[in-house]
């Protein structure tokens, strides 16, 4: 996987992604261009791509003067519909050179608005004063746009499946395979998306990417100098998404661990459907690799439209994290249900397990997704057994990037959520079995709810030596219940107090949220975790910060797609930290390969005997460069 680093400055502009060059950006809190009356506040969201200037006051202004072809307002209208704040319901009156001359609502408007646009240079001075509308107060300036060329705008809806979740998105603009714009865009209570003062021309492309839907895209756009090209309304589906009642278990974020030649149980939406078979699916790049199961109905336990079995994995199915597809036929015609990324062979269960942990990112929209898809190129390279993510957002979103986990997962989500996680993720209290001697009890809720459930799935594997919990929060009743249990571990991201601990009897380590820009790596011995901060400090996690590029990334050169039969992988690791048995997994043409600089973990031939996927492990330096070739 290429790594591509982005870089954000204030929401609506960067000059690197410029091709009008000659622009001035001016962010709202410039004291020396833009003068403020009333009351104020330079803030930001969590963790959000911008900050913004904003008021609730009746009555403040900001007021500034330019010289040039234009002057766009930059909003700020993405506050998520959940405890940050309400959206900005008030209005803007607009004064030019002391005349009101328009109305801005930013309830309505995407986050660039042309508020003037001359033929030649003009000077003028403008002011800004918001007001009470009928619906509310409060808006959000992060800053104004001075145009010094001809330039016209492109506008469009954008909507999509799980609306209602769908915050924001990217828009690549591109001419001749060179980046006009790229940036974030809609207004999320109305859809609306503006890409302002673009340089007129032909052959526009405009691609629009929100992280868990699909990837649109159109060419052929054209940009009228003075004018606003509207593009029909966009509609985005959902990419992976599994309707909820598809399938009871497994499913995203509850697999199901099996070794050679286990079996499992499966629940799904049959009702009076003829089951034709099973089969485990997985796609790296180009090459499927899949093999059909046997399923043996439980009929005892069908009720109303679900059904359940045992499904019975065959001889010599490669490890790895699966699809699970199911057949189906009525009178309608066949049909295929899939359960994504809820399968997970492996050649062996382990006994002193790695964890990667991390939690409350506030993965509300696409740019905190991003961050989030970062984590996953660092957990997919450094390969632990799973990876607990606590205390998240906006499921929609997190959905979309977890996807790309390789890696079994378990997720809950706590005091900033958006939309309720089920359609996405199930019940918030669950349980993943890795074998006989390790269980992972997944806690959604916080403790004053009750520890009823929980207490069932532990209690049914009390012989079991070595339990994780990955919670919400931290306070579980510790003499009842963490000592009772005897519970190694317990992850979380949102309770106060010492973030790594030793609580109670057995003892239970805490290992808890020090930031929303870390994660750890956790690693157990004889069913104890023995290592759990960086650099042996006494609480650090593993720093990462928001707009960086992981601090584990590897890059394949020539591309790893499958058409070289000769790929070298660059890995930078800039951590001072050493990585035991990391992995990389090349895409070639089906053949034999020999490795330099790693080990060969497994090869596997595709489906259609068109490709080898191959595994290699490889120990990464702290501080350190690896490089590994694999070639005939």
């Amino acid at each position: 996987m290429r790594i591509r680093a982005l870089v954000f400055g204030f929401a609506f502009f960067l000059p690197g992604f410029s091709a009008l060059g000659r622009e001035s950006v001016w962010a709202a809190n410039d004291s020396t261009r833009v003068e403020r009356s009333g009351a104020w506040a330079w803030t930001s969201h969590r963790y959000a791509a911008t900050h913004a200037l904003a008021t609730v006051e009746d009555g403040a202004a900001l007021e500034l003067g330019y010289n040039g072809r234009g002057l766009i307002l930059g909003l700020d209208t993405l506050t998520p519909p959940n405890n940050y704040g309400p959206p900005e319901l008030g209005l803007l009156e607009i004064f030019v050179d002391g005349v009101r001359t328009r109305t801005v609502r930013p309830r309505a408007e995407d986050r660039e608005v042309v508020l003037l646009r001359s033929p030649g240079d003009e000077e003028h001075r403008v002011r800004l004063v918001h007001r009470r509308d009928g619906a509310g107060v409060g808006c959000r300036i992060t800053g104004f746009r001075v145009l010094a060329a001809p330039s016209g705008d492109l506008a469009f809806i954008v909507s999509g499946g799980h609306n209602g979740a769908m915050i924001d998105l990217r828009a690549t603009l591109t001419q001749g395979g060179q980046v006009v714009r790229e940036a974030l865009l809609r207004n999320w209570l109305t859809g609306q998306c503006r890409l302002a003062g673009l340089p007129p021309g032909d052959g526009y492309v405009l691609e629009l990417r929100a992280m868990g839907w699909k990837t649109w895209r159109q060419e052929g756009i054209s940009i009228r100098a003075g004018d606003e090209t509207a593009l029909p309304s966009v509609f985005l589906p959902r990419e992976w998404d599994v309707p909820a009642d598809s399938f009871k278990f497994p499913a995203l974020g509850r697999p199901v661990v099996c070794g050679p030649q286990g079996t499992f149980r499966a629940r799904f939406e049959a009702h009076n459907d003829e089951i034709r078979g099973t089969r485990l699916v997985r796609q790296q790049g180009p090459a499927t690799i899949s093999r059909a199961c046997v399923f043996t109905e439980d009929k005892a336990a069908a009720y109303y439209y679900h059904r359940e079995g045992v499904v019975t994995l065959p001889a010599g199915l490669p490890a790895g994290l699966y699809d699970l597809e199911v057949a189906l036929a009525n009178q309608r015609g066949p049909r295929t249900m899939v359960s994504r990324r809820c399968v997970v062979v492996v050649d062996r269960f382990p006994r002193d397990p790695v964890f990667m942990t991390f939690g409350h990112l506030d993965t509300w929209g696409q740019y905190q997704a991003e961050y989030l898809a970062r984590l996953v190129v660092a957990a997919n390279l450094l390969a632990p057994d799973m990876v607990l993510v606590s205390n998240e957002a906006n499921p929609a979103y997190v959905a979309g990037a977890l996807y790309g986990l390789e890696i079994p997962f378990v997720v809950n989500f706590g005091n900033h959520r958006g939309p309720e996680a089920g359609p996405w993720f199930g019940e918030p209290v669950g349980i993943v079995d890795f074998g006989p001697e390790l269980s992972v009890l997944n806690f959604g809720r916080p403790w004053d709810a009750g520890t009823a459930e929980a207490d069932h799935f532990l209690s049914a594997r009390a012989g079991v030596p070595c339990k994780v919990i990955n919670a919400f929060e931290p306070n579980a009743p510790v003499h009842e219940f963490l000592d009772r249990h005897r519970i190694a571990l317990i992850h979380e991201a949102h309770g106060p107090g010492t973030v790594v601990a030793k609580i109670g009897a057995t003892p239970t380590i805490r290992a808890g949220k020090s930031n929303s820009e870390s994660f750890r790596i956790i690693r157990f011995k004889d069913h104890r975790p023995i290592s759990y901060t960086y650099r042996s400090h006494a609480v650090a996690p593993i720093p990462f910060k928001r707009e960086a590029p992981p601090p584990v990334r590897v890059v394949y050169e020539p591309e790893n797609d499958g058409t070289h039969a000769e790929v070298t992988a660059r890995i930078e690791n800039d951590l001072e930290e050493a990585f035991p048995d990391a992995r990389l997994v090349f895409v070639l043409p089906r053949g034999d390969y020999q490795i330099e600089g790693g080990k060969r973990e497994r090869a596997i031939v595709s489906d259609d005997r068109r490709f080898t996927v191959l595994s290699v492990r490889l120990d990464l330096p702290a501080n350190g460069r690896r490089t590994v070739k694999v070639h005939p």
